[in-house]
């Protein structure tokens, strides 16, 4: 059910995205991060995890962003990683190291070439693996990344060391430890340091410098003494430090070392192959030390014989036959002996496991002796001779890529060196050039300058005369609205009253004239009614027709957006006297209303806008809105439309404030001073 409900989850994630492809990529990133977090959710089946991770893929993809793409593969990788994915996990890498390095993203690749070192030491291919570490090493010195410099050195180390190409090893180890032991005493660094000091131990005696591997061994158990959870630590020192006794002859403290090691009753549950291990390596120490064959020996080889066969550990098998061959062969019973090193060498054929097989090739020359036994040692010696040349061979492979990557990168910087003199050329010229260019534009535009001003001067020049004819007019109706009122006051009034009269003499005569009389004067009142009215309303029409600033203000914007194909409203405020704004002003608050919606047109995508007036605390504030795209204020203020408004006004002394959101629009909101 859980697994349904978020597959639902994916597909409702994928329609968003694809409903809002016209989107910030803000928006987009958003999902990703959604389906990323998802993706490392412990609760998760591995199936799901990776549809969670896959899909954040599928839709980096979509957003063409090499940056947002790579992250989503990064999180691939480390899951293929966790769920053990090794096939997979190189692939990703391989993605991840050509998106890197088009990105030129120095952490990314570092960590690129760091997963595909790894991924090679688990295919065995140790020389790739070596080639990809090396780079990750010159890129983490770049980044000053101690740790994980130090890190990968130590995976170079032993990959060497497992080679055989023991100096080389023992170079990087010790660069390593100088790196780590600059970093504070963490448990990933304690852990490091523990690894690289085991590892210099062993490298020392596997080139017999006894003296030297006691003391590195020491100094890794007294790192792992230091980590909080220390018991495999330990036990591995102990157990390198008891190969190290038997190795250079001492071995009463080795027997010592293993027997205290056996003391521990947690051991066998808690790494039965290790336990089985120090019982065969006590038996074998035993045996090797004063030929100590005693029933006591061979109950602890078969002991150790018998707990190996109920877990199969193969590894463990060999060193145990081997122990149980020379232990007959001590007895002189060699057909025992034959048997069980006849399984060791086997067993070391199927495993390649050389140094086992080397050393049952010897074994078996002295079970056999004659003439059998010198063909089991020239087989020894022609083994010998090819892992011989297969070490000089990785030697000088390793020391190859080494000079290589440093060559590599001395051409780098060579180029590099190269590129910034031509840059520096290049940008010599270009700015001679830009020069040149600039002083012959800056003189147009110096022209073009000139004829603008003197076009803002005449446009304010005919504005002015427009507002001043309008004045004109004004005054011309005014007078003539005077002229109307005498010709009412001395020509209706004078009809009125002559009328008025005739009807007063009328009053108080009753006869059939005068009533015909009376009717005459009142039908004479109507027509006077009529016409009182029809000046009324002509007057009142004339009074209010003729062409204001909001007029002008109102065909602007009506022929604008008709032109711009967009919605409009229009607040206009009665309370604004006009006449108190300056014709300058006007003309500012004009342009600068034709310039916003022209840039509205132009960048913001938008269908409608809001446009108003109001007067608040004695300053008019002009609001222009849009529901356009939005855009970045910051970068925005370079361009020319918002100077040519800041400019404005900056010059009627007000002020400007421009708020827009991504998606959203924006709005722009004047503050104009009336005094």
């Amino acid at each position: 059910m859980q697994i349904k409900t978020k597959l639902i989850l994916i597909l409702l994630l994928k329609s968003c995205f694809l409903l809002g492809q016209n989107r910030s990529i803000n928006k987009e990133s958003d999902t990703i991060s959604i389906l990323i977090q998802l993706s490392r959710d412990k609760g998760l089946s591995k199936i799901l995890a990776l549809s969670y991770a896959e899909s954040a893929v599928e839709f980096s993809k979509r957003t063409n962003e090499d940056s947002i793409v790579l992250r989503s593969y990064r999180n691939l990788a480390r899951l293929h990683l966790n769920q053990q994915n090794y096939k997979e996990f190189g692939k990703v890498n391989f993605i991840n190291l050509e998106l890197s390095e088009k990105l030129n993203d120095t952490v990314a690749l570092a960590s690129a070439n760091n997963n595909l070192g790894w991924f090679y030491s688990t295919e065995a291919k140790n020389d790739s693996s070596y080639f990809y570490y090396s780079n990750a090493v010159k890129l983490y010195s770049k980044l000053k990344d101690n740790r994980n410099q130090g890190e990968v050195l130590l995976n170079m180390a032993h990959i060497q060391e497992s080679e055989r190409d023991y100096i080389g090893a023992e170079i990087n180890a010790f660069e390593a430890i100088k790196l780590i032991e600059k970093l504070p005493e963490t448990e990933n660094n304690l852990d490091t340091l523990w690894s690289l000091h085991n590892l210099i131990g062993f490298i020392s005696l596997e080139l017999r410098d006894f003296e030297r591997a006691l003391e590195y061994h020491n100094k890794s158990l007294k790192y792992s003494n230091k980590i909080s959870d220390n018991y495999y630590y330990n036990l591995s020192t102990n157990l390198n430090l008891s190969r190290a006794f038997k190795k250079n002859g001492e071995y009463d403290k080795s027997i010592s070392l293993y027997n205290e090691l056996l003391k521990d009753e947690n051991l066998f549950e808690f790494n039965p192959s290790t336990y089985i291990k120090i019982l065969n390596n006590l038996a074998y120490t035993r045996l090797i030390n004063k030929n100590d064959n005693s029933i006591e020996v061979y109950e602890l080889l078969k002991e150790s014989y018998r707990l190996n066969d109920s877990i199969q550990d193969q590894v463990n098998t060999m060193g145990i036959s081997n122990s149980l061959a020379e232990y007959f062969l001590s007895k002189n019973e060699k057909d025992s002996a034959f048997y069980y090193n006849n399984q060791a060498l086997k067993l070391a054929r199927e495993l390649n496991s050389n140094e086992t097989l080397l050393e049952s090739l010897i074994l078996m020359s002295r079970i056999k002796g004659g003439d059998e036994g010198i063909e089991y040692l020239n087989e020894h010696r022609v083994l010998s001779d090819s892992l011989l040349q297969r070490e000089r061979a990785y030697r000088d492979k390793f020391v190859r890529i080494d000079y290589e990557t440093d060559k590599l990168e001395a051409d780098n910087a060579t180029l590099s060196k190269e590129r910034l003199l031509f840059l520096i050329l290049s940008i010599g010229l270009f700015a001679l050039l830009a020069l040149v260019y600039v002083v012959i534009t800056q003189r147009n535009k110096n022209r073009e300058l000139k004829f603008a001003q003197t076009q803002q001067q005449a446009n304010e020049e005919i504005y002015n005369l427009m507002l001043v004819q309008q004045d004109k007019i004004e005054e011309g109706r005014t007078v003539e609205k005077k002229r109307i009122s005498q010709e009412l006051h001395d020509g209706i009034l004078g009809r009125l009253f002559g009328t008025r009269l005739s009807l007063d003499s009328l009053n108080m005569v009753h006869t059939d004239d005068a009533v015909k009389n009376r009717e005459k004067y009142i039908n004479e009142l109507q027509t006077i009614e009529q016409e009182i009215r029809k000046i009324s309303h002509d007057l009142n029409a004339d009074f209010i027709v003729g062409t204001s600033f909001i007029d002008i203000v109102k065909t602007l914007i009506e022929t604008q957006t008709q032109a711009y194909g967009l919605e409009y409203h229009f607040t206009d405020d009665t309370h604004i006297n006009w006449d108190e704004v300056t014709n300058k002003n006007k003309i500012h608050i004009y342009r600068m209303l034709q310039e916003t919606m022209q840039n509205i047109y132009k960048h913001a995508k938008a269908s409608y806008i809001n446009i108003g007036f109001q007067l608040k605390k004695g300053v008019i504030l002009v609001t222009v809105g849009d529901d356009g795209i939005g855009f970045n204020t910051e970068k925005a203020k370079k361009g020319i439309g918002i100077k040519n408004i800041n400019a404005r006004v900056k010059d009627f002394g007000g002020k400007v404030n421009i708020d827009s959101v991504i998606n959203e629009g924006t709005i722009i909101t004047i503050t104009i001073p009336l005094n």
